[in-house]
C-alpha cells in the first residue's frame, strides 16, 4: 500500500505544484478527460475541461508520479495509473485502478516483484481487463484487470519499459535506450480463458495472413555485420499449446475450402537445412526450417502460405523450399495430437498494395497447377534415367574391358542422356542450343522457369502466359513419345547384350 499522507502533513511541505505527465481521453465517453502530475495529483473533467475535479486517492504521497493514467476501452468510470516512486527510494510496484470515476482507488500490484517500479500500464482494445504494464525490468500482463500479473518477458532483456502500445494485434514497446521490441500477435494473449488453458491440446484461432511475395535476395553473400532485429514471419502464424508431449507425431494440416490437404506437417519431418555446398550465401541467410514441435507448453509454428511441394519435384539437385502459392481465401488448420484434433479457421488475404484481385490470384494458381502437371509427368520419366544411371553404374564395374557388353552399356548412356538429359546432380549441364528440344531435362528446365514466371508477381496471368501452356504441353507430348521410343528400342537391345555376357538385365521397375 501507498505511504498515508496526512492534510495537516501535506500543508506543511508546501502546495504541491507537480507537472502534468499523462493525459488521456476517455475511449468511451466524449469530453472525460484525466490528468496525472509528477507530483502525486489526479484530475479528472468530464465537460471537456471547463471544470476539473481533483480524484487523488488520499494514500496518494507528494513526489508520486502519476506517469501514465489509462482510461478503460470498455467502461468511462473504469482507469488505471501508473505510480512511480522511486525518487522516494521506493521501488515497489504501484498501479491504481478505479470504477466509479476516481472516487475510489483500490491498489493492483500483486505478482509483479519488489524493484520492478510501474512506468506503465496499458488496456487491451479488444478484451476487457487484459492489461499491460511496462516496468523498469521489463514487461507484466495481467488477465483480471489488475488483480494478479505475471511476468511476459519471454526473449525480452531486462530493460526499462517506458511506453506500450497496441497496434493492428501487436504488443509494441519503447524501452529505455535499448530499443523498440515488438511482440507479434496478441491474439492468443486475448483468446486465453480457464478453457484454452486448462485443455489437453489448444489450437488459437489464428489472425488473417497476408500473402506478400518476397522480393529476390539482394544482400550480401558475407556475414550478417550489421545489427537488426527479426521482421515478422510472413506467412500464418499458428499457437498452439500442448499440456503433455502426446506419444504419437504432432501434425498440422492446412485444408482448402474443399477439405483438401494444401500442406502438412509433422513433428518427426527431417529438419530442412540448407545445402551448404551449393549455398551461394553465409548460413545465416538461410535458416534451416524446422518441424512444429511436439514438447509440453505453447508453441508458434508458421505456414509460408505454399503448398507442399510434389516428391517428383523435391530433386537431390535443389530441393525446393515449398510449392505453389495458395490463393487469397479461407482455409482451416487442423492440428492433430495424441489421437485428438482440434481447427480452427484461417483466412489468406492478398497484399493491400497490390491491385491484382483475388479472382487474379486464383487464376494464377490455377495455371500454375496445370504447368506443375506437366512438370511431374517430365520428372516421373526422369526418375526412370535416374534409376536406369544407377543400374548401369552397378553393372559396367563388371562387364569387362572392351567387350560387347560394356561398349553396349557405354552407347546406351550416351542416347540415355540424349533423350532425358544427364544425372540431377550434375548441375547447370549443358547449351541447351546443342540438345533436342525433346530433351527431357530441356523441357523440364523450361516448365520450371514458366512456372517461376507466372507466380513471380502477384498478378493475373498475362496472355502470353496463357497462351503458352498448349505449346509447352505439346514439347511434354514430344518429349515424352520420344522418351517411350528409347525404352521400347534401346532397353531390349541393351539388355540382349548384358545377358549374351551373363550380367543381369536393365529394369524399368
Amino acid at each position: 500500500t501507498l505511504d498515508p499522507v496526512s492534510a495537516a502533513n501535506s500543508a506543511e511541505r508546501g502546495p504541491r505544484r507537480g507537472v502534468v505527465y499523462a493525459i488521456a481521453a476517455s475511449f468511451v465517453r466524449d469530453g472525460m478527460v484525466w490528468c496525472g502530475t509528477d507530483d502525486g495529483l489526479i484530475w479528472l473533467t468530464r465537460d471537456d475541461g471547463a471544470h476539473w475535479e481533483n480524484v487523488t486517492p488520499r494514500e496518494l504521497a507528494a513526489w508520486s508520479k502519476v506517469g501514465v493514467i489509462e482510461p478503460s476501452h470498455f467502461d468511462a468510470e473504469t482507469a488505471y495509473a501508473a505510480i512511480d516512486r522511486h525518487r522516494l527510494d521506493d521501488v515497489d510496484p504501484h498501479v491504481l485502478r478505479t470504477r466509479d470515476g476516481g472516487k475510489s482507488w483500490t491498489p493492483i500490484a500483486a505478482g509483479i516483484p519488489s524493484g520492478s517500479y510501474v512506468n506503465v500500464v496499458r488496456e487491451d482494445p479488444e478484451r476487457a481487463g487484459l492489461l499491460y504494464a511496462g516496468t523498469e525490468t521489463g514487461v507484466f500482463v495481467s488477465f483480471d484487470a489488475g488483480d494478479h500479473w505475471q511476468s511476459l518477458q519471454a526473449n525480452l532483456p531486462n530493460c526499462s519499459i517506458r511506453d506500450i502500445a497496441l497496434r493492428r494485434g501487436d504488443v509494441v514497446l519503447a524501452t529505455h535506450g535499448r530499443a523498440f521490441w515488438v511482440l507479434d500477435d496478441a491474439g492468443p494473449l486475448r483468446q486465453l480463458d480457464a478453457k484454452s488453458a486448462s485443455a489437453d491440446l489448444w489450437l488459437f484461432a489464428p489472425r488473417a495472413a497476408v500473402r506478400l511475395n518476397p522480393a529476390p535476395f539482394q544482400g550480401t553473400p558475407d556475414p550478417k555485420d550489421e545489427p537488426l532485429a527479426a521482421n515478422p514471419p510472413d506467412g500464418a502464424v499458428l499457437d498452439y499449446v500442448l499440456k503433455t508431449a502426446p506419444a504419437t507425431p504432432l501434425t498440422i494440416e492446412i485444408l482448402d475450402a474443399r477439405g483438401a490437404v494444401v500442406r502438412r506437417y509433422a513433428s518427426d519431418d527431417a529438419e530442412e537445412a540448407p545445402d551448404l555446398q551449393r549455398l551461394v550465401t553465409t548460413p545465416d541467410w538461410s535458416p534451416a526450417r524446422r518441424p512444429p514441435p511436439a514438447s509440453a507448453g505453447a508453441h508458434r509454428f508458421v505456414w509460408d502460405l505454399r503448398y507442399e511441394t510434389p516428391k517428383a519435384l523435391m530433386s537431390r539437385r535443389r530441393r525446393e523450399g515449398g510449392g505453389l502459392w495458395a490463393a487469397p481465401g479461407t482455409y482451416t488448420v487442423r492440428l492433430t495430437a495424441g489421437g485428438r484434433s482440434v481447427q480452427q479457421s484461417l483466412v489468406v488475404s492478398r497484399d493491400p498494395r497490390i491491385p491484382a484481385t483475388d479472382e487474379d490470384l486464383a487464376r494464377q494458381l490455377e495455371l500454375a497447377r496445370k504447368i506443375q502437371a506437366e512438370r511431374i509427368r517430365v520428372a516421373e520419366a526422369m526418375r526412370k534415367a535416374d534409376a536406369l544411371r544407377k543400374q548401369i553404374a552397378r553393372v559396367s564395374p563388371s562387364s569387362g574391358s572392351g567387350g560387347p557388353a560394356r561398349d553396349a552399356l557405354s552407347a546406351f548412356s550416351r542416347e540415355l542422356e540424349d533423350a532425358a538429359g544427364p544425372a540431377p546432380d550434375a548441375g547447370e549441364f549443358f547449351d541447351e542450343h546443342s540438345v533436342a528440344p525433346t530433351n527431357l531435362r530441356v523441357i523440364a528446365d523450361g516448365l520450371a522457369r514458366y512456372e517461376r514466371t507466372v507466380e513471380s508477381a502477384d498478378a493475373a496471368p498475362t496472355p502470353d502466359a496463357e497462351k503458352a501452356l498448349p505449346q509447352r504441353r505439346a514439347e511434354v507430348e514430344a518429349g515424352l513419345a520420344r522418351w517411350g521410343a528409347f525404352l521400347n528400342e534401346k532397353v531390349p537391345a541393351v539388355n540382349g547384350a548384358l545377358r549374351a555376357a551373363g550380367l543381369p538385365a536393365l529394369t524399368l521397375d
